[in-house]
């Protein structure tokens, strides 16, 4: 059967080799979808589709977690109470500022000090992009608080919008003493108030004397009205995907970028007063109030497993340790977090889960080895391995292990893959397990995602992530785990990392992106077995390719640079002398503006991710000369050819990936990719360097001060074909399930062919998720590309289906197994 199977898998994805943009069709295709209904074949294990993020878009603190106050124990930044302001009433004065002497405890360092001096002043916090509020609103707000200086009154917390300071809801707590307490308050918004997120939370006090303040915390009302618990719309938003398992903690946020900034699980358990907080490994601090414990809640309140990642020895920047002594730390750190997850309660860590609100120890079955070990060159990873394995496998002999790479040293249960392509890319691959070989490791391919749309997925995107979960669909006797990521973003300007996430939300709103509700219609209609399905496409003219072209463009991407004396040549031709003497008129520019300084072009803001255009987009070939200087930053410089837009340009990065290594990347419709030999060439800083880039087609050929750097060919993207399908069966309800994608411009007119049914039922549905191929969903229009049911009233052993362009269909159609 396993020889079956991969020969129709290779006809059906031979014949379906893809891409989202075709051109020129006919105002029809014509199809035909010949489905095996009798010979049911691979079983999709329950397991198989799950969840997975990190603190990362503010996903956490500002997102799942339901917390409303950023920097609640004013720990963000060391010199300055961030997203803190001082609030003063009816002209009165007061002084506000951070206080390291007589801590509440050890894990609180920092509290904000109130000097008061008669009249009321307070502390307003902005939340993250501001403090929800909604009719009939419910808040539990709590702090420690302690007077000085004589000081003798309550504390008042409220909440009062930003335009006209007019307060929705306030609550006083008793008068305050000079010992650190913890004091709560309930807030209650009135029946009549407007929804906005325009507001802030303010703590004050009226008198003289001090007030002093720590982890000052407000809770709207939470999912399950659990404690220290998570935000109700996007739990709801999770649990219509039916995860089966969440991968915790989830990507970089394991590793961390240094040894004391890694997921230190130990410091994320416990009460909340007792969790110091780390700094994250994207640019911001992490509270940690979503810590392990909020995991698991996360996992229970879902009714999904954990898939535990443990910290493996090895950090983003590099350091490591080998196998040995010095590793056996973190490899008792991971027998005793595998304890706490799924040990029973009277054992010592089981019964720390048990004080955490966990009395019942979670089913666990996979234990991942650490994220992305592939990053480390030192080759320490096969090493450090073998004796987590050993241990874990001595210890809990029925946990299936994962490998973040290839090893030799054990064979892994797993290997964990990470796909992050453009659409095209993502189709075009899905068939990639197809022909792997089922006598090594399965496969945990546990991040994924088309690279298309800014903060969430377009609809192109998100039929691209169709296919692909099709393809790992027909594959699941190999791949029993796979999981989107990441997973949540937050939209407000400045909160994002990565351009290309699930879920979207502000303060107030949350939404679902064409990706997400494609996973939902797939998750939803899964099916047990897959049905053998053959989809044969009438021809259609062929296309013809257009050659490589586009502008020229610098690019900083954290780091301040200059670029001075650019030309392009072509042959004896100069095609441009780009002046920069005067301004920057004839560029474009993505991401931050970029000034003219001493006849070089530098960006304005020198820790952004930016780069700017100019020139004639039809340019072929061409030669780019140009000098470049660092000024400082962890990376390097980006030369650009063949820019077509913001999504769509190659580059020579120099000096990148924190200057460790030059390489060519291509970047097609949003999602770049290396390609050629990577150099080990770096950037010195403060010199400038003559940098030279010949383009001739597809190949690039790039020079430092005369010296070959880089000389490499992009392969030409897939071509492709417009539809996709698959076929599933549900043994409960007796139903065909049939997923169709149809990524052209032109309806698709099928005939499905059900072979070797019994009787079939005339009656069934259709989900149908459809739209224009950079449609996206937002705050304000969250169901612009959303599912809609309709009636099937023509099932037969052969009928007819009208797929229109650019969607997602799913038949559910009853047929009885002979």
């Amino acid at each position: 059967m396993k020889n079956k199977r991969y020969v129709a898998a290779v006809v059906f994805w031979a014949t379906c080799a893809l891409l989202l943009s075709v051109t020129a069709q006919a105002e029809t295709v014509s199809a035909t979808i010949d489905i095996d209904v009798n010979k049911p074949s691979v079983a999709i294990p329950p397991s198989f589709a799950g969840l997975m993020t990190e603190e990362i878009n503010h996903s956490y603190d500002g997102g799942l977690y339901a917390e409303l106050v950023q920097n609640r124990t004013f720990q963000d930044n060391r010199n300055q109470p961030a997203h803190w302001s001082l609030i003063q009433k009816d002209g009165g004065t007061a002084k506000m500022e951070m206080d390291r002497t007589d801590p509440v405890n050890a894990a609180l360092p920092i509290s904000l000090r109130l000097d008061l001096m008669g009249d009321e002043a307070g502390a307003a916090n902005n939340g993250f992009w501001g403090i929800p509020v909604k009719p009939d609103a419910k808040y539990t707000a709590s702090f420690y608080a302690k007077a000085g200086d004589g000081f003798t009154g309550p504390v008042t917390a409220a909440i009062v919008t930003n335009d006209e300071n007019a307060t929705v809801a306030k609550a006083q707590t008793d008068p305050i003493t000079t010992a650190w307490q913890k004091y709560t308050v309930t807030l209650i918004a009135g029946h009549d108030t407007a929804t906005t997120a325009h507001a802030k939370f303010v703590v004050s006090a009226k008198g003289t004397g001090s007030v002093s303040l720590s982890l000052v915390s407000l809770f709207p009302r939470t999912y399950m009205d659990a404690p220290n618990g998570l935000r109700p719309d996007l739990m709801k938003l999770m649990a219509d995907l039916h995860p089966a398992f969440i991968r915790l903690p989830g990507g970089n946020f394991l590793e961390g970028d240094t040894f004391p900034t890694r997921f230190d699980w130990k410091k994320m358990i416990g009460p909340i007063n007792q969790r110091p907080g780390h700094m994250g490994c994207w640019k911001y601090r992490s509270s940690d109030g979503f810590g392990l414990p909020e995991y698991l809640l996360w996992c229970q309140q879902l009714n999904a497993e954990p898939v535990l990642a443990v910290f493996a020895g090895y950090t983003l920047n590099g350091n490591h340790v080998v196998a040995g002594p010095e590793l056996q730390q973190y490899v008792d750190e991971a027998l005793e977090e595998i304890e706490y997850v799924s040990g029973p309660a009277d054992s010592t860590w089981g019964k720390q889960r048990a004080v955490d609100g966990h009395t019942e120890p979670f089913k666990l079955h996979y234990v991942e080895i650490g994220n992305e070990d592939f990053f480390d060159r030192s080759g320490s990873y096969d090493g450090r391995f073998a004796q987590f394995y050993d241990a874990i496998k001595a210890k809990y002999p029925e946990l299936r292990i994962i490998a973040t790479r290839p090893v030799r040293s054990r064979k892994p249960d797993l290997v964990d893959d990470h796909f992050y392509l453009n659409p095209r890319e993502m189709a075009s691959t899905a068939g990639r397990y197809d022909a792997r070989s089922r006598t090594g490791p399965r496969v945990f391919v546990g991040e994924w995602a088309a690279q298309e749309g800014k903060p969430t997925p377009d609809l192109t995107a998100g039929l691209a992530d169709a296919v692909w979960v099709m393809g790992l669909e027909r594959d699941a006797d190999l791949i029993p785990i796979e999981c989107y990521a990441p997973l949540l973003v937050n939209v407000n300007p400045g909160a994002s990392q990565w351009g290309t996430n699930l879920i979207g939300y502000d303060a107030l709103t949350s939404f679902g992106s064409p990706s997400y509700y494609a996973q939902c219609m797939l998750s939803q209609n899964r099916g047990d077995v897959v049905l053998p399905a053959k989809l044969t496409i009438a021809p259609t003219a062929a296309t013809t390719a257009v050659a490589p072209h586009g502008a020229i463009g610098v690019g900083a991407w954290h780091t301040d640079v200059q670029y001075k004396d650019i030309s392009i040549t072509h042959g004896d031709q100069t095609l441009q002398n780009v002046d920069l003497t005067k301004d920057t008129r004839a560029w474009t520019f993505t991401g931050a503006q970029w000034n003219v300084e001493d006849s070089a072009i530098k960006p304005s803001a020198p820790d952004s991710e930016c780069w700017g255009t100019t020139g004639d987009p039809k340019w072929t070939d061409y030669t780019i000369h140009l000098k470049a200087r660092k000024n400082g930053g962890a990376e390097g410089f980006l030369i650009l050819y063949h820019a077509a837009d913001g999504d769509n340009y190659n580059w020579w990065n120099v000096g990148g990936w924190g200057n460790s290594r030059t390489q060519a990347e291509a970047a097609h419709e949003g999602a770049r990719a290396p390609f050629g030999a990577s150099s080990d060439f770096t950037v010195e800083s403060g010199r400038w360097y003559d940098l030279r880039i010949e383009v001739a087609g597809d190949h690039v050929q790039c020079f430092a001060d005369d010296k070959l750097i880089t000389d490499a060919t992009e392969n030409p993207q897939p071509t492709v074909s417009p539809i996709f399908a698959s076929a599933t069966y549900a043994n409960a309800s007796h139903e065909v399930i049939v997923k169709a994608v149809n990524f052209g411009s032109s309806t698709v007119d099928a005939i499905l062919n059900l072979a070797g049914a019994g009787q079939i039922t005339p009656v069934g549905k259709a989900i149908v998720l459809s739209g224009s191929p950079k449609d996206q969903n937002t705050v304000d229009e969250p169901m612009k590309v959303a599912p809609k049911e309709e009636p099937v009233t023509d099932a037969a052993a052969a009928f007819h289906r009208r797929f229109p362009p650019h969607s997602l269909t799913i038949l559910r159609v009853g047929a009885a197994l002979q």
